[in-house]
């Protein structure tokens, strides 16, 4: 019965990849229905592709709609607050309600997920679906129970500048990034020598001046049959990203094989990848995993809270615009040291006689506790569990 609605529960999420799985238990709703194949391959640019969705609409979006476009670009983009992953472009008409819906090529296989469309002023019918190969990757962490996408764990500079790159002693002919920081909890840290180590390629692909690898798509053309003529503009070959996603494509246990210019001397290393965990995280309970609940802490009226991307979307707004400088810097900029770190804020000051005068404190961080660097909101608490003095400083 197309008319019957069903209840559907969630059983998995990841923020990362902003894409969850939903099940439905009454077997009533399965029939009739055919799935729809995943085809892992990414699309080529100006292929076709139809989005199906149920938009809102005067009268509830409860009718489906199909809008129809073109692929006009791949490449890195914004899933949520910390996550860049592949997105793929098209000109099709993406609106609210669609999210979710399947993107399907001509031949009737769904080559991704739509989920975002352009908002900027002078945009108009851009849209951005979630191409199939991450879709496919968030379905196999689901059914292990390890969720996360690969990063390097650490930051670099284009050498796109001849000065520099005579500073740096790349040689002529040579392109690749140059190694500033690595991250402290990176495997990278005991690989990286920063300011002197030099990026060539990553799984054998040169890194271009710009920071970009070749999005190359071998099994795509394998898989289509490649015809003389037709590999021109609309081949994965010519197409480039920046070589974060040589990282991203992969899981966090994997690894990839670097060529590395160091004092003139090439070499190649093996870099195990990580989960990114950002001082101040998007998902703080990563995707539920964690508790359905934020976590607090209640001392004598002041509430303490970790710092997390939602608490300051709540607090100051989607565009952050009234954020204090200091928490900014923050979530922008803030470094994990050590495993477990958190930034400790004092959310709000409850009226009572403890606390009168307070106020003006709400919304800073918790540096220390009786002398001692606060490192995560378990720690203040064990540190206030464990005062003996009178007052607490």
């Amino acid at each position: 019965d197309g008319h019957k609605k069903f209840v559907a529960k969630v059983s998995s999420m990841c923020f990362e990849s902003d894409l969850a799985v939903l099940e439905v238990e009454d077997d009533a709703f399965w029939h009739g229905l055919v799935p729809l194949t995943l085809e892992a391959r990414l699309p080529r640019l100006q292929d076709e592709v139809a989005v199906v969705g149920f938009p809102d609409a005067p009268s509830g979006g409860e009718a489906v709609c199909i809008t129809q476009g073109v692929v006009s670009r791949i490449d890195l983009h914004s899933y949520s607050w910390d996550s860049r992953l592949l997105v793929v472009q098209i000109d099709a008409a993406i609106n609210p309600g669609n999210s979710g819906g399947p993107c399907v090529d001509g031949a009737g296989q769904v080559v991704g997920v739509a989920f975002q469309k352009g908002i900027d002023a002078g945009h108009d019918n851009i849209g951005y679906f979630i191409p199939a190969m991450i879709v496919l990757r968030f379905l196999e962490c689901s059914s292990a129970g390890t969720f996360g996408f690969g990063a390097g764990g650490f930051r670099y500079s284009l050498l796109d500048n001849p000065s520099l790159c005579a500073w740096a002693g790349l040689p002529a002919g040579e392109t690749g990034v140059l190694v500033d920081d690595v991250e402290t909890l990176a495997p990278a840290k005991m690989l990286f020598e920063p300011s002197a180590d030099i990026v060539l390629a990553i799984d054998g692909k040169s890194i271009g001046e710009d920071g970009t690898v070749s999005l190359l798509e071998e099994e795509s053309d394998k898989e289509r049959g490649t015809r003389g003529g037709d590999g021109g503009g609309r081949t994965g070959g010519c197409l480039r990203v920046p070589l974060d996603w040589m990282f991203r494509r992969r899981s966090p246990r994997e690894s990839v094989r670097l060529q590395v210019l160091r004092h003139g001397v090439k070499r190649e290393i093996q870099l195990p990848l990580y989960r990114v965990a950002p001082l101040v995280p998007s998902d703080p309970l990563d995707g539920e995993r964690l508790g359905t609940r934020p976590e607090y802490l209640l001392v004598g009226g002041l509430v303490f809270v970790p710092l997390t991307e939602p608490f300051l979307t709540e607090e100051y707004g989607r565009d952050w615009e009234s954020c204090p400088s200091r928490l900014l810097y923050l979530a922008k900029h803030g470094k994990v040291e050590f495993e477990g770190q958190q930034a400790v804020l004092l959310s709000e000051v409850l009226a009572c006689e403890f606390t009168q005068g307070y106020e003006v404190h709400k919304r800073r961080q918790v540096l220390r506790c009786d002398g001692q660097v606060v490192r995560s909101l378990s720690h203040l608490a064990s540190l206030v569990i464990d005062c003996r003095e009178p007052f607490l400083t």
